[in-house]
């Protein structure tokens, strides 16, 4: 089987990035669990209804080990950013093994401090969920 009909066996994904905290020194994660489908070539993982509202979409196209692609997200109403939406792209490494995915993200925000927009980036992590 190759990694890529490995991946696309696979239904369930939990996905994970890291972003500068605006409320203390170091990162932040949002995690989200995430159901996978094929749109051509392309693996899109979007993620399942969250409690608190938030929702991310994820375009990747695979070639050997290599994921690369684009992400779509709307933040919660009630959290920090209020449903603001950000997007950007991305690339990830892929275990043959296991499918986990590392790699970084990057994505325009706005810098608080700068009062200006910046190119935000960070780890990203995109890994199946085995259940049993």
């Amino acid at each position: 089987m190759t990694v890529q009909q490995a991946i696309q066996a696979t239904k369930l994904w939990r996905c994970a990035y890291w972003y500068p905290s605006n409320k203390r020194v170091g990162e932040d994660i949002s995690e989200y669990r995430m159901k996978s489908y094929l749109d051509g070539d392309m693996l899109v993982l979007e993620s399942l209804p969250t409690e608190d509202k938030s929702y991310m979409l994820v375009r990747l196209t695979i070639v050997d080990d290599v994921a690369t692609g684009t992400w779509y997200e709307t933040t919660s109403p009630t959290g920090d950013f209020k449903a603001a939406q950000y997007s950007g792209s991305g690339q990830l490494m892929i275990d043959p093994k296991s499918q986990y995915m590392e790699g970084k993200w990057a994505g325009a925000g706005y810098d608080h401090k700068l009062k200006r927009m910046r190119i935000y980036t960070g780890n990203w992590e995109i890994e199946p969920i085995h259940e049993a």
